[in-house]
């Protein structure tokens, strides 16, 4: 790196996971804090493409599951008439585990990518921004420093799936989905919380203060021994 170094704020944790279910607002979250440390974004969606790409539903077939957010663009092929959405398939528990399976088994794919991120460094020349990691496979296990749980009231994913997928009759199933996903983050999460690495949870409302609650709880635990790598 040539020029000015970039500024590291305090607070600014070399790499933060960002975690959150369907509907709670974690990709607009994620992107907003890595604004905040002058960062960016890594999203296992990403890394699930490249990894589908090269992989195949032969060899890794928990990849290959189906996903409640992507199913709202599939259409039917056959009959007459105009072509119709089709109904999301399986049960709220099945797509739940289909989902936390997928994230399990993209694990070490994401870990590589995690670990090629520069890490950052008080030596002023080389202070390198905040990665954020987030996506619908970001699981708080991922974090070595920092994870930040987002959460959201059932009535209010209701909301906010709501205003996405209009007019679904999966609705309901999406919500429940969504609702048992968020509850395993929070109990991986708790676990996790256990070892040596931070594990927060962030309501989700008010949003214009989400950021801003989730920045004082790193804050709080930061300082540059433990935070800077």
């Amino acid at each position: 790196m040539s020029g000015d170094s970039l500024k590291v704020y305090p607070g600014s944790w070399a790499m933060t996971v960002v975690c959150g279910a369907s509907g709670t607002g974690r990709t607009r979250f994620a992107y907003a804090l890595a604004a905040q440390y002058n960062g960016h974004v890594v999203d296992t969606s990403d890394v699930l493409a490249a990894v589908r790409a090269m992989t195949g539903p032969g060899r890794i077939p928990e990849l290959s599951y189906q996903d409640a957010e992507d199913w709202r663009d599939l259409v039917e092929a056959e009959g007459p008439g105009p072509r119709q959405k089709q109904p999301l398939r399986g049960t709220a528990e099945e797509l739940a585990a289909a989902r936390l399976r997928a994230a399990d088994v993209l694990t070490p794919a994401v870990r590589a990518v995690m670990a090629e991120q520069p890490r950052l460094h008080l030596d002023g020349l080389y202070e390198y921004p905040h990665t954020v990691v987030t996506g619908r496979h970001a699981l708080p296990t991922l974090a070595w420093d920092f994870a930040v749980i987002l959460t959201e009231t059932r009535e209010q994913i209701h909301a906010n799936l709501a205003s996405r997928y209009s007019h679904d009759s999966s609705l309901d199933v999406r919500v429940e989905a969504s609702t048992r996903v968020q509850d395993e983050l929070l109990r991986r999460g708790r676990d996790h919380g256990k070892t040596q690495c931070h594990v927060v949870c962030v309501a989700a409302r008010p949003w214009d203060d989400a950021v801003g609650r989730a920045r004082r709880e790193m804050t709080d635990r930061w300082d540059s021994s433990n935070a800077l790598g």
